[in-house]
């Protein structure tokens, strides 16, 4: 099985020289001997190798200079006295014991902190889209690490600026202009503000508490209100990816928008326009993590290259969607969430075709059943295999269980996205809404009753596996050099019929 992915050692230098960046005192630096580099690249035409080289290096200078020139904007020197700041909240407040924790924006656009306001009657009515005005010292994020996570980096990838504490005094509600915040800004601030809207049509609805919580990190997500045990459920048994918006959540609200605007084949190409907003649009409502932004990406190509009727989803492909989300946030590669998303579909588009090969295509044609069975072992094995070191170097744990919980949710999910997506469009239809939420409230119960007892099998987590770094790299090359193998092996067979 030949692979042609001349995008991914683009792809691959890249985050090199995002890696690297520190080594840059700073980002202009770095110009210079791009342009020396290209030019000499561009000088040596009648030699294809050194050429090459010459395109590696400059795209790792490239990965250099857009990293540290994104460290230095997030690298602030904040006053050392308390002063008065004007933001708006852009996140659902959590409330925990003592504090209110939100995400808040400056009104100017340019700064995003961590607040944690002294928890009272007052700041419980806090709301996302509300204006503030505080009084307080804007700190640089504290340094604090557990295992292999970061917790500066973490709040760097996501955009953080700073963290400030408010006390019940130092702080107020305030009707703010947002005339300084970009369109961009405000298109998503709009979409935050209408996904508050639906999370309290949840709250209305007569559905479980627990089973609410699960339903509205599948659909919107947001995780504020699910359990600390239902968490840690789905965690042991390797389920947690189903509470996490990815690639799996839009495949499936693509699917049902294909479906809606299927009958309109003439126009094929207005069709995948329709679709591919309406994915861009979803991403915008659930608030565009990471992993929900390379799923629209990939989405997007994949809807592109379909009108072309070519190779729609390849290690071209999620090369591309990398280098694009890359070159836009170069701290995202350090966010566990990229790294996740990328190497689930990395380990699917690489190891899937192998895996599935094991049962002939014949087989599998005459029984429906057994290809969706089929196909689901071998997608989850094969994300697993992408995921599984990178699990254990962050949480270190291993999910036994994980082919078991897959049978489960992956069809739970399913429903409950079809059966949630009718529940908004239908909201004005009380009858029908009474019936569809009975039955939401009773698959995503279920869900959680069915894992629950999964959690409880001998051995389903083994837990306090630690690796170094170096271990983890040595896996996937061993994964890679595995692969290799497994495909020239699956060449030769079929090339002997």
């Amino acid at each position: 099985m030949k692979i042609h992915a001349p995008l991914f050692p683009i792809a691959v230098c890249l985050m090199t020289g995002i890696a690297l960046c520190d080594w840059l005192n700073n980002w202009s630096m770095g110009l210079i001997p791009l342009t020396l580099i290209a030019v000499a690249t561009l000088a040596v035409k009648r030699y294809p190798r050194i050429q090459t080289i010459g395109i590696g290096c400059s795209v790792v200078l490239i990965g250099m200079i857009i990293g540290r020139r994104q460290q230095q904007q997030l690298a602030i020197e904040w006053p050392t006295e308390s002063r008065e700041w004007q933001a708006v909240v852009i996140s659902e407040p959590k409330v925990k014991e003592k504090v209110i924790v939100f995400d808040a924006l400056s009104i100017t656009g340019k700064h995003k902190w961590r607040c944690s306001i002294l928890r009272d009657k007052e700041s419980e009515q806090i709301q996302l889209g509300n204006g503030i005005v505080i009084y307080s010292q804007i700190k640089k994020i504290h340094e604090w690490q557990k295992g292999h996570f970061n917790y500066r980096r973490y709040l760097h990838c996501h955009g953080y600026t700073g963290e400030v504490f408010v006390r019940s005094h130092e702080w107020q509600s305030k009707s703010l202009s947002l005339k300084n915040l970009s369109k961009t800004q405000r298109i998503r601030l709009k979409f935050l503000r209408w996904r508050h809207q639906l999370l309290e049509h949840f709250q209305q609805w007569n559905i479980d508490h627990k089973a609410s919580g699960v339903i509205a990190a599948m659909t919107l997500g947001e995780k504020n209100s699910i359990s600390p045990t239902i968490k840690d459920t789905y965690s042991k048994v390797g389920a947690a990816h189903i509470l996490a918006l990815s690639g799996l959540h839009l495949m499936i609200i693509y699917s049902i928008i294909s479906m809606l605007v299927g009958w309109w084949h003439r126009w094929r190409t207005a069709t995948q326009v329709i679709t591919v907003l309406s994915i861009w649009g979803f991403a915008l409502l659930t608030g565009l993590s990471t992993s929900v932004t390379r799923s629209a990406c990939m989405i997007s190509i994949y809807a592109l290259l379909s009108l072309g009727y070519r190779e729609r989803m390849s290690v071209n492909t999620l090369a591309f969607t990398a280098i694009i989300m890359l070159i836009i946030t170069p701290n995202a590669m350090y966010d566990m969430g990229f790294q996740l998303s990328f190497l689930a579909v990395l380990g699917i588009v690489l190891y899937h075709p192998l895996i599935n090969g094991i049962i002939p295509p014949h087989i599998q044609q005459s029984h429906r059943w057994l290809s969706i069975i089929w196909g689901t072992t071998t997608v989850s094995i094969a994300a697993q295999i992408g995921t599984a070191p990178l699990i254990v170097y962050y949480f270190g744990r291993f999910c036994t269980w994980f082919l078991l919980s897959n049978y489960i949710v992956i069809p739970m999910a399913t429903i409950i996205l079809y059966l949630a997506l009718f529940c908004i469009v239908f909201c004005w239809w009380p009858w029908a809404i009474n019936y569809a939420t009975s039955a939401l409230s009773f698959i995503a119960t279920t869900m959680n009753l069915l894992l629950a007892g999964i959690s409880k099998l001998p051995l389903c987590s083994i837990e306090g596996i630690h690796i170094s770094t170096l271990q983890l790299f040595l896996l996937y090359i061993i994964i890679g050099s595995a692969y290799i193998a497994l495909s020239i092996r699956y060449s030769k067979v079929l090339r002997n019929g």
